[in-house]
């Protein structure tokens, strides 16, 4: 069936993501949650509507409104129109062009048949040569030969066209399913973990096809392997930025804090600081102290690192640790910086203290208190608190700015909670071993399964807009956030 494509797309619905799909027998308007398309078998249309809007059929003068998952037959001079909502409203009311909505004419053209040379015989050498029994056997042989190459041909033909035929079925298939993970992966992670699981069984239940089609199928495959991996199935496949276990065997390694591209990494039972240059994969050690196997953290503050435990708070200095009492707070949940300034994050009094010369003092306006009991803290400006239950707070000039986030994982522990100024998203560590990468705007972005491999903590490197996982196998991972 040849037919003819005419898109009509206004500006604004184009940037709601309204566009125009087409393959060999597919036409159709698609955004992100929403479809309306045909499909051509031979002469009979099918038709598919999910979302708003709909499909008009004109023949001689007379218009019928299809019905989703409709089929008939069509012919020549027929005009389908593919309208969304805002397209429909138009074409009743007589538009045929200038739509501000999203609209698609399919018409059917008819076919130009190509003339074919006939075979002619000559009737007055036929007579002279029919009694010629070598000349009619060659003949025979040539035309039985024409006959076998041309059935070959037209079967290899035939054979062609089906492949092509199953492979635009099979990544129009794998296509929709990507599109509808998409359209849920920031309400519902698990669900979209599934729609790309069943786009990845689409293409491992295909049939054998041709050569051409299976390299397309694999990179297809790949680009599923990908999203399956940020919505949380386990994966070990990440990028290893660094292996602390050339610093030491084994690794050993609690917690880290980053800086550009220096990493500080401290070990408990190690009692030592050691700095990492990610870029030139150096390394040298800072300071060994029987006081860091005691330690709750570390972090950095401008041009400053520090360590701390429940009661004093340490300056690292090479070869050297600076040693200040902590005062007049109740539990040091973990303590981290900004702009020179320090702030700890304090369960007992449920509020967030500044330290001022080792002295905490309510940083929290009056009134406002922790929601919930809180496990960790990052600052880029404003101060985000994560809570036990994985929810993420928000605090700016000592009030709550509320946030809703789009849905929170199923977890037993949240930790680890990560951010900076230079990145628009925030990722903590769920259960040990899963990174989950939130918007500032709460919408749920990304979510990172190690499986059996612990995580010991995470930051952020800002100049690669990447997450980095320090593993207790002593490896640090990357994970870029796209």
């Amino acid at each position: 069936m040849h037919y003819q494509v005419t898109v009509f797309i206004g500006t604004k619905v184009k940037e709601e993501g309204w566009q125009k799909i087409e393959s060999s027998n597919l036409v159709g308007l698609i955004n992100t949650s929403e479809r309306i398309q045909i499909k051509f078998i031979e002469e009979i249309v099918q038709t598919e509507v999910e979302g708003q809007g709909g499909i008009i059929l004109l023949r001689e003068n007379k218009g019928a409104k299809l019905v989703n998952k409709a089929r008939g037959n069509v012919k020549i001079g027929d005009k389908i129109w593919l309208l969304n909502q805002r397209a429909e409203v138009e074409f009743k009311s007589g538009e045929r062009e200038n739509f501000a909505g999203a609209a698609i004419m399919v018409e059917l053209v008819g076919e130009e048949i190509e003339k074919k040379q006939g075979i002619y015989v000559n009737e007055k050498a036929f007579f002279q040569e029919r009694n010629n029994k070598s000349v009619n056997l060659i003949l025979g042989l040539i035309v039985f030969g024409l006959l076998i190459v041309g059935t070959f041909l037209g079967y290899k033909k035939r054979t062609e066209n089906e492949q092509k035929k199953k492979f635009e079925e099979i990544t129009s298939e794998v296509e929709k399913k990507i599109t509808e993970t998409e359209s849920v992966r920031t309400v519902n992670m698990e669900t979209a973990l599934q729609l790309a699981q069943s786009a990845e069984s689409i293409i491992n239940n295909a049939e054998v096809i041709e050569k051409k089609y299976s390299q397309e199928l694999i990179k297809l495959k790949e680009k599923i392997s990908e999203i399956k991996k940020g919505l949380g199935e386990e994966n070990l496949d990440y990028e290893v930025a660094y292996d602390t276990s050339l610093i030491k065997e084994g690794g050993g390694f609690k917690g880290m804090a980053i800086k550009e591209s220096i990493v500080y990494l401290w070990g408990v039972n190690l009692g030592q600081i050691n700095s990492v240059d990610i870029n030139l994969k150096s390394t040298e050690k800072i300071v060994s102290d029987e006081r860091i196997k005691l330690w709750l953290g570390i972090f950095n503050n401008g041009e400053k690192w520090y360590g701390y435990d429940q009661s004093k708070i340490y300056e690292i200095k090479r070869n050297d640790l600076v040693e200040g009492e902590i005062r007049g707070v109740k539990t040091v949940e973990e303590i981290t910086g900004w702009n020179g300034l320090v702030y700890v994050l304090d369960n007992g009094s449920q509020n967030i203290e500044k330290l001022n010369n080792g002295e905490g003092k309510i940083w929290l306006k009056e009134g406002t208190n922790l929601n919930e009991e809180a496990t960790s803290m990052s600052i880029d400006s404003n101060i985000w608190v994560l809570g036990k239950s994985g929810k993420i707070y928000r605090y700016n000039r000592g009030v709550e700015e509320k946030i809703t986030m789009s849905s929170l994982p199923t977890l037993a522990t949240a930790n680890n909670l990560k951010t900076s100024d230079q990145v628009d998203f925030l990722a903590y560590v769920v259960d040990g071993n899963t990174v989950v990468i939130y918007g500032k705007d709460g919408k749920i972005l990304w979510k990172y399964n190690f499986g059996k491999i612990k995580i010991n903590d995470i930051g952020i490197e800002n100049q690669n807009k990447a997450v980095l996982v320090l593993a207790e196998n002593g490896k640090i991972y990357r994970i870029k956030i796209k």
